[in-house]
């Protein structure tokens, strides 16, 4: 019974942001949203590390990411739309790494060479202990 008003009180709240205007973006793992551009080399509690490749003109879908570190194997160039936002151009060199915090984007690979990268997805909130 108590799952039933939890799963009652979830519905309500979800009904009144729908009533308020609000509209929640849902968050598609980018593995699953493009299994034959992301290739899962490890994964544990902590963190999941993939490469990634997109060819020159191939769109990646909307997805979303946690805390991220990204290194690149390739200098490339894409266009990424944030939800809710304009499209922009990034750049990304071969050598470099990077960061960004969570965020729910899409993009196009607007240059002439695939983009390579290695993505480390830190999946939550961990310290460090020591024994």
């Amino acid at each position: 019974m108590k799952n039933v008003s939890r799963f009652v009180v979830g519905l309500t709240f979800v009904g009144a942001l729908v009533a308020a205007g609000a509209r929640p973006v849902l968050a598609q793992d980018p593995v699953k949203v493009a299994p034959d551009k992301c290739k899962v080399l490890f994964e544990n509690d902590v963190v999941r590390v993939y490469e990634f490749t997109l060819k020159p003109g191939e769109k990646m879908p909307m997805h979303s990411h946690p805390q991220t570190s990204i290194y690149s194997l390739t200098d490339s160039k894409l266009t990424i739309t944030v939800a809710g936002g304009k499209p922009e151009s990034a750049e990304f060199k071969a050598g470099q790494a990077y960061y960004h915090g969570p965020v729910t984007h899409g993009g196009v690979n607007t240059g002439t060479t695939d983009t390579h990268l290695i993505i480390t997805e830190i999946k939550g909130p961990h310290s460090m202990t020591q024994k």
